[in-house]
């Protein structure tokens, strides 16, 4: 089921194209015509056209500077939020590396182990084409780990000129944000003459700590972030070539909900690209390499009154991600052929700028190498469209050895966790019933890194994927689609090579220490999803049904016997009481979400999207970790010759069904109202503006998770409160 809509007058804008973007414009009838088309909704900036177009309404803002808070009016798809950059896709109840986000069909593999570095950090509105969000089973093709879906992110190229005379076009946008004092300047430039293109951009973003409902100062969310970059192309008549640079710079930016914030990310990113026939295959490949250096303290950010907890990480990670696919049209079908991975290595180096002897190598020359083969097939009967594909695909890792200053220490207590603020001294730590006799801390140091260090730490998963998708088109109006699936995960570097206890844990931010698994067995999920979609003239409606049955789900469970060596170095280290361990346990999900629009007259639209999803853990009774509410958006919308307005009632419920291994807190429903106005001055010139959370809420969103920072008015391990009333305006002007 593909949505789209007709283009607008509107100068560079994000577009929801599910049933969220509240307009006049006539959502399209399923027309199959190619090998992606079963159930994608995508999220669309669309270039300046005429004012006579203009029947759709601008979603995105450029003043957010992640782009994960598209996904939240995309049903079933909602954000982990550990601070303003950091936000991490979940879609039906699964997050991170589960889900595939991809730029360009690049793997972005970030260098901070606790995800700091997202992949839809990577980028900036202003040069995003479209996201695209699968709905339902993602294809085999649409990434190497699809076990929670698929996110592609296409990116803005050079536009090639059909004369000799050069063409220049290009966008600036400006925008302001009062909560926070948020700031924000773009601009792209596209350079076009005769079979060559340049496009080049650059962003500017920065903003204070955001207040909540209740004036209360949510520190550290500040954030301040720069972007530059290119994309030069080639344009033949059967063939395109290109090459593009971005780098990435973020300084300074709060993560409250982690036990560090972001002192610096440096990234370049390297593509190249090309399309051509080979023979009667339309071939298309790309080639990916990605730099990025991170550092991240416990001090500069926020209070840190012990000099010797004072802790640096220092993280790095380089990749080279590569995909190439055939693609041709025969008698029984569409063929869809390919190959496509990627490899990475991980460095993680902590250290006290206050002490020259302390060093912990948290992640030492760790290899993350995924590389598979997918085919995938597609035809059409009469007004039934099935897909099928496969995708084989190897995961290897392996770590060199690490090694601790802490070895060599004599105390029994030395400090900080080595990637956490410290909750408890010394005496409460000696009092938590740990006996006075035990081991020291250089002893426990000693053990875990040795027991690593003569581990076999190379290992290596085999996985199949399958997945089936039928769309059928019983009338006019009425479309129904069922998929089945069985997908693979193979274990992330953290759930692997965590081999001491800390909480670098790809951003789970539960406040619990973790150690790793190496022998970890890949997830396996059986899926199922069932979707019926009716649609006239002035009424779509779109539900689905979803359950998937996940085996060796990985998941942090408590520490036994076996690992009371680790126990008591995170009793030493952090005074955690309930230290867990990666372990693979079974799960499942179930739920439904809905997107909906009645176009009650010409210019009035109300619309809405609705999601629920339900995890728990199979062999214990006990609810999965950070599992969304069931949430809803009402919008009601007017479209004017050159006004849109649109007002949105976002609402969710109260979650109770927590995970009590994680000792996971209980949230409160809430419902805010959100304002946006959008007015055409000209073809050139847009301006927009709003107000969220018009009445000033204060809440608590389930996903935005607890707070890890000392001495402000918010309790650690507290929920986070949520952003207060803001109001935003933005410009945009295209030439």
């Amino acid at each position: 089921m593909t949505f789209s809509l007709k283009p607008t007058s509107l100068a560079v804008k994000a577009v929801l194209l599910s049933s969220t973007v509240l307009s006049s414009a006539t959502f399209a009838n399923y027309a199959p015509d190619a090998i992606d088309d079963i159930e994608v909704i995508t999220i669309k900036h669309q270039r300046h056209q005429s004012l006579s177009d203009n029947e759709s309404f601008a979603q995105g803002k450029t003043s957010e500077p992640d782009l994960a808070n598209w996904l939240t009016s995309v049903p079933g798809a909602n954000v982990n939020s550990n601070g303003p950059v950091t936000g991490i896709a979940q879609y039906r109840g699964l997050y991170g590396d589960r889900v595939s986000a991809t730029l360009d069909g690049h793997a972005l593999i970030g260098a901070g182990p606790n995800s700091m570095d997202t992949p839809l950090s990577y980028s900036t509105p202003l040069i995003v084409e479209s996201m695209t969000v699968y709905r339902g089973i993602a294809p085999v093709s649409s990434g190497m780990n699809t076990l929670g879906g698929a996110i592609d992110v296409r990116m803005r190229k050079a536009e090639s000129s059909s004369g000799d005379k050069l063409q220049l076009n290009g966008d600036l946008q400006a925008g302001y944000r009062s909560n926070n004092q948020a700031g924000t300047f773009s601009s792209v430039v596209n350079m076009g003459k005769n079979d060559k293109g340049l496009l080049l951009y650059a962003n500017w973003q920065a903003g204070d700590d955001m207040e909540s409902g209740d004036s209360v100062d949510i520190s550290p969310t500040e954030f301040e972030k720069r972007q530059f970059g290119g994309d030069l192309r080639f344009t033949q008549s059967d063939s395109e070539y290109g090459f593009s640079y971005h780098y990435t710079d973020t300084q300074d930016s709060g993560t409250p909900a982690l036990p560090m914030d972001i002192e610096y990310i440096f990234s370049h990113r390297v593509n190249i690209d090309g399309n051509f026939m080979l023979g009667n295959w339309q071939t298309d490949w790309q080639l990916g390499y990605l730099d990025a250096d991170h550092g991240m303290t416990n001090f500069l950010m926020r209070q840190n009154n012990d000099m010797m907890r004072y802790r640096r990480n220092n993280a790095a990670a380089e990749t080279v991600d590569f995909k190439v696919t055939f693609e041709q049209s025969f008698d029984f079908g569409d063929i869809r052929i390919g190959a496509d991975g990627y490899f990475a290595e991980h460095d993680s180096v902590i250290t006290n700028p206050n002490n020259a002897m302390f060093e912990v190598i948290n992640f030492n020359g760790v290899k993350d190498d995924r590389y598979g083969l997918f085919v995938e097939w597609q035809q059409k009967y009469d007004n039934t469209t099935v897909q099928l594909g496969a995708r084989l695909k190897t995961a290897k890792a392996d770590a060199e050895q690490v090694a601790t200053s802490m070895a060599m220490m004599s105390m029994p207590m030395m400090g900080d966790d080595m990637d956490s603020d410290m909750d408890m001294d010394m005496d409460s730590d000696m009092g938590s019933g740990v006996d006075m006799m035990m081991p020291s801390m250089a002893e426990l140091a000693s053990e875990l890194r040795d027991n690593f260090n003569a581990a076999d730490r190379s290992v290596s998963d085999t996985n199949l994927d399958v997945a089936l998708s039928i769309q059928t088109q019983f009338d006019k109006h009425t479309s129904w689609y069922f998929g089945l699936g069985v997908k693979n995960r193979a274990p992330s570097y953290q759930e692997r090579y965590l081999w001491t206890p800390m909480e670098a844990t790809g951003g789970l931010a539960d406040g619990h220490t973790y150690i790793g698994d190496i022998n970890l067995d890949s997830e396996t999920a059986y899926q199922s999803d069932i979707g019926l979609t009716f649609q006239n003239d002035t009424f779509m409606v779109a539900p689905h049904i979803f359950y998937q049955r996940i085996d060796d789900y990985i998941q942090g469970t408590p520490m036994t016997m076996m690992d009371m060596s680790a126990q008591m170095m995170a009793q030493m280290m952090s005074g955690d009481e309930s230290p867990l361990k990666f372990s693979n346990v079974d799960a499942k999900l179930s739920g439904a979400d809905m997107n909906w629009y009645i176009n009650v007259s010409d210019q009035v639209r109300l619309s809405g999207v609705v999601s629920y999803v339900n995890g728990e853990r199979r062999d214990i009774e006990d609810s999965l970790y950070r599992i969304a509410p069931l949430n809803a958006q009402v919008s009601v919308s007017y479209q004017g010759e050159k006004l849109l307005s649109r007002l949105t009632l976002v609402a969710a419920a109260k979650q109770d069904d927590v995970s009590e291994t994680n000792k996971e807190q209980e949230t409160k429903g809430y419902g805010v109202v959100n304002l946006d106005l959008q007015y055409f001055v000209n073809n050139d010139l847009t301006v927009r503006a709003g107000i969220d959370n018009l009445f000033n809420k204060d809440y608590q969103n389930h996903l935005g998770g607890y707070n890890r920072v000392k001495g402000t008015e918010i309790p650690t391990m507290s929920r986070l409160p949520s952003e207060g009333v803001s109001a935003w305006a933005e410009v945009t002007y295209s030439f």
